[in-house]
């Protein structure tokens, strides 16, 4: 029973299913992701996700990604004008 230690190294907002011969991950409500990541699908409504005001939050396989607006450059987090 793959599932009964540490969620079966599924996310901690996954929830793990026992198959025949492996398990699977799936995300919870409300969350989206490979079930191996799960990040809040509201994640970049609150905040912008703690991205820059000057970057755009977005999902993917449930990993809150921050990429800098045209015209600035940074991690995301952080991101500064080009021009200045």
């Amino acid at each position: 029973n793959e599932c009964l230690i540490d969620n079966g190294g599924c996310a901690q907002n996954a929830i793990c299913i026992n198959k025949v011969v492996s398990r699977e991950c799936r995300c919870k409500t409300g969350f989206n992701g490979d079930g191996i990541n799960c990040v809040s699908s509201t994640i970049c409504q609150i905040n912008n996700g703690n991205c820059s005001l000057n970057a755009i939050c977005s999902i993917s396989n449930g990993i809150r990604i921050c990429t800098c607006k045209t015209g600035f450059i940074g991690n995301g987090i952080t991101c500064s004008d080009l021009n200045e």
